[in-house]
């Protein structure tokens, strides 16, 4: 690995307002705009907040360039070997996870590189040569490389696609020598040229070298996330971070209000402590009622304080045990540490020995593939009768 000591810098995308007013934990909207405040899963390191796609720019900010100072060369009919370098340019400390690459020209199968790392650190670069083959004909050549990219934190993964575009032209002037690549610093941005000549001079060491690196614009690639499994449920509906939870059937105080999930870590706690409604820490209480409205202490003891977190991540509706106990989706049960994904319909039951006493039912409302509402239904709702 290399540092990115010539990389650009990076260029962020939040309102300097909104970062302010996140930085009191209690915050859900910036006093100075009225933005939600949808924090990064890594807060606490980053300070950044999501866009409206579930990207953090301070946390995921990769840039691709191809190397200056390499050696290209090839005949009509041959292939070329692009050296490239990616760059994680996050102004703080925290790495990226490149998970894949792969190229293809025009409407070819996706060619995969080989890649033998996967972390960059802050200001690391990671080199990388693909291919461009199938170079029989004059005119121009689309190139297009996609990458997959992960930001991790703890258990939690937030994965990404990336796509650049650059065209190789080559001229057929029926020279002795074979084209080779020469590279221009002028082309940046999306829609590269680098041009294919034999016009280009060698140097001491007999062949052509790339004079300045050429920066490639990477753009967000949504429809490869949904097609490469990354991001969204697996029916192709997406739940972003922007989609609203409205509670039902829950006692007064025992959920947090209807809206998005805008707590510091972007978690929801689900469990037997108080919510914070009612001066708890939690956000979520379940608890375990006779059908009188009277508590059923012996089956609320088996659920713990803090039994499961309630998060959106990938485009996911997701749930984490984290109570010893463990808990079933539609049947199954799971134990602590599992994560599971929750789909249009699911029911979470907290008790796996009694899962019939206490569910929560997923239901999606959704609009041009994307869920903008989901109810999370206490089923039976409660009908508790004082505040144990």
């Amino acid at each position: 690995m290399a540092a990115a000591t010539d990389a650009p810098p990076s260029a962020g995308s939040q309102r300097a307002c909104c970062v302010a007013a996140a930085r009191e934990e209690d915050a859900t909207f910036c006093n100075e705009c009225g933005r939600p405040l949808v924090r990064c899963m890594a807060f606490d390191e980053c300070g950044g907040l999501l866009d409206n796609r579930g990207l953090c720019q301070t946390c995921v900010a990769p840039h691709l360039q191809i190397d200056a100072g390499a050696l290209m060369a090839a005949k009509v009919g041959g292939a070329v070997t692009l050296p490239l370098s990616i760059y994680n340019l996050s102004p703080v400390n925290r790495p990226i996870f490149v998970t894949g690459l792969w190229t293809r020209e025009g409407n070819e199968e996706w060619q995969a590189a080989r890649l033998s790392w996967e972390r960059l650190d802050p200001r690391e670069a990671g080199s990388v040569s693909v291919r461009a083959e199938g170079l029989n004909r004059a005119g121009a050549h689309g190139i297009e490389i996609l990458m997959a990219v992960a930001s991790r934190w703890h258990w939690r993964q937030e994965a990404f696609a990336f796509n650049a575009n650059f065209t190789l032209n080559v001229e057929d002037e029926k020279a002795a020598s074979g084209p080779v690549v020469n590279i221009s610093g002028e082309s940046v941005g999306h829609g590269n040229t680098v041009y294919i000549s034999d016009r280009s001079t060698k140097d001491a060491d007999g062949g052509p070298h790339a004079a300045e690196p050429v920066n490639l614009a990477f753009t967000r690639a949504e429809l490869d996330e949904r097609r490469m499994g990354l991001r969204g449920l697996e029916s192709g509906v997406r739940v972003s971070r922007q989609a609203k939870i409205n509670w039902q059937g829950f006692a007064e105080n025992d959920a947090p209000r209807d809206g998005i999930i805008m707590t510091k870590s972007g978690l929801l706690t689900g469990g037997r402590s108080r919510a914070k409604g009612a001066g708890g820490d939690g956000d979520i209480r379940i608890l375990i009622e006779n059908p009188d409205g009277t508590l059923d202490e012996d089956y609320s003891r088996l659920i713990s304080r803090r039994h499961f977190e309630l998060y959106i991540e990938n485009d996911r509706l997701m749930v984490h045990v984290t109570g010893k106990t463990g808990l079933r989706v539609n049947g199954d049960a799971y134990g602590p540490d599992k994560t599971i994904v929750l789909n249009n319909g699911d029911v979470v039951a907290p008790l796996v020995e009694a899962a019939d006493r206490l569910g929560l039912r997923v239901q999606f409302t959704e609009q041009h593939g994307e869920v903008v509402s989901i109810s999370m239904m206490r089923e039976p709702a409660s009908n508790l009768r004082g505040a144990p």
